[in-house]
C-alpha cells in the first residue's frame, strides 16, 4: 500500500489531517512499511532481542507522535481559556465603568442640588454670623465636625 492510499484510507474512515489521531496512524503506518521493506531485503531471521528493539523503536516513535499531539491539543486549550477570562476581565471592566458612570452621575447631581442649596441660604442670611456660630458650637462627629446653626432664612 503506497502513502497515498493509506491516507485515501483515513479520510474514508474519517480520520482527517486535523484529527488528533492521524499523525499517530501515519507514524505506525510508516515504521511497519520500514520494517516490512527490511524484511523484504532480506533482514529475515531477526533474533528475539532485534524484535524487542525494533518493537520499542516503534513504540517510542508512536508515543513521541503522540505525546507532541497531546501537548499541541494542551496548548490549544489553555490559550482558549486564556482568551475566556481575557474577554470576562473585558467585560467585568465594561460593566464597571458603567456602573461608576451611572453612580458618578447620580451622585454628582446630588451634590450640585446641596451646594445650591447653601448657597441659597448664604445668599439669604449673614455668612459671617452663620461662620461664627458654626466655631463656637463645633463637636467631633462620626462623619467629621458638626456645628449648630442659628435659624436661618431657607426662603423668603
Amino acid at each position: 500500500m503506497t502513502p497515498r492510499e493509506f491516507r485515501d484510507t483515513l479520510k474514508a474512515a474519517g480520520i482527517e489531517e486535523s484529527k488528533p489521531l492521524y499523525p499517530v496512524l501515519m507514524t505506525v503506518w510508516e515504521a511497519a512499511e520500514t520494517a516490512h521493506a527490511a524484511v523484504a531485503d532480506g533482514a529475515r531471521g531477526l533474533t528475539a532481542e532485534g524484535e524487542r528493539a525494533l518493537i520499542d523503536k516503534v513504540g517510542g516513535e508512536v508515543a513521541a507522535v503522540a505525546e507532541r499531539e497531546v501537548e499541541r491539543l494542551v496548548g490549544r486549550l489553555y490559550l482558549r481559556r486564556a482568551l475566556q477570562f481575557a474577554v470576562l476581565g473585558l467585560i467585568v471592566l465594561g460593566a464597571g465603568y458603567g456602573v461608576g458612570r451611572w453612580d458618578g452621575e447620580r451622585q454628582g447631581a446630588a451634590a450640585i442640588e446641596g451646594s445650591v442649596f447653601l448657597a441659597q441660604i448664604a445668599a439669604l442670611n449673614d455668612a459671617r454670623h452663620l461662620a461664627q456660630r458654626c466655631r463656637e458650637t463645633q463637636r467631633l462627629t462620626q462623619g467629621g465636625m458638626a456645628c449648630e446653626l442659628p435659624l436661618v432664612w431657607v426662603k423668603r
